[in-house]
């Protein structure tokens, strides 16, 4: 077998990433404040705003990333997305707030996923995430049935650093315990994903679903139900070179 461990990325790869302006919309409307969606993504847009501007400084040049800046970025968009819909009751709204960044009503489970992982791991491959993400990732995974599966998980949150910075994968390989050349990286975007994996040896392939990734990168996969037969074809390559 080529590859051993096989690492994920989660936003747009494993979970699909929307638009928040219609799940708030709905739970803004759970708590009292029943409002048209051009407002809702009007008091969106103004959130984004209002943290930008007193919360301006979180990642830098270096890929570095302050936790708690980022935290903060976090809490302060509820708060203004909920003082300026009007909600009277903060307090519950702001924990169901929170509770849908490691739910399953926002971020959804991509169909491909559970079968895909099923399948590596019946292959008998080890399995790692690298994403940038927040602190409960393992939590939004566990909600969605899926954190079983990982036996590690780099976040960049916890990390310090944004990918594509070097330095989560090679904490990937620490963690992996194995070379590079027996890792393969699986993301959406070709920066973060393929170009830092590539940084420290690590292959990758890109997942590009809607056919929308520029350039002419390969190996590149429109769904994980592909993903399987595809190391499985690394692998048949490397038993005839070897």
């Amino acid at each position: 077998m080529r590859f051993t461990t096989v690492l994920f990325d989660v936003g747009d790869t494993l979970v699909n990433v929307p638009r928040p302006a219609p799940t708030y919309q709905r739970l803004l409307a759970e708590h009292g404040c029943v409002l048209a969606m051009p407002e809702v993504e009007r008091i969106v847009q103004e959130s984004r705003r209002v943290v930008d501007e007193l919360v301006p400084t979180w990642l830098g040049d270096d890929l570095s990333l302050d936790a708690a800046a980022t935290a903060r970025r976090r809490e302060l968009h509820v708060e203004t997305i909920l003082s300026l819909a009007g909600v009277a009751d903060a307090s519950a709204a702001r924990s169901a707030f929170f509770d849908l960044y490691v739910g399953t009503r926002f971020f959804t489970l991509f169909p491909d996923v559970p079968d895909a992982l099923r399948a590596l791991q019946e292959r008998g491959y080890r399995m790692g995430i690298v994403s940038n993400w927040e602190s409960r990732l393992m939590s939004l995974c566990a909600a969605h049935g899926i954190a079983d599966a990982f036996d590690f998980a780099v976040v960049s949150e916890l990390e310090g650093y944004v990918k594509p910075h070097a330095r989560l994968y090679r904490r990937a390989l620490e963690l992996a315990g194995v070379p590079p050349e027996r890792v393969v990286h699986v993301g959406d975007k070709v920066r973060e994903d393929v170009g830092g994996a590539a940084s420290v040896g690590i292959a990758a392939v890109l997942l590009d679903r809607q056919g929308q990734s520029t350039g002419d990168y390969q190996p590149r996969i429109s769904s994980l139900a592909e993903l399987p037969s595809l190391l499985d074809s690394f692998a048949a390559a490397s038993s005839s070179d070897g």
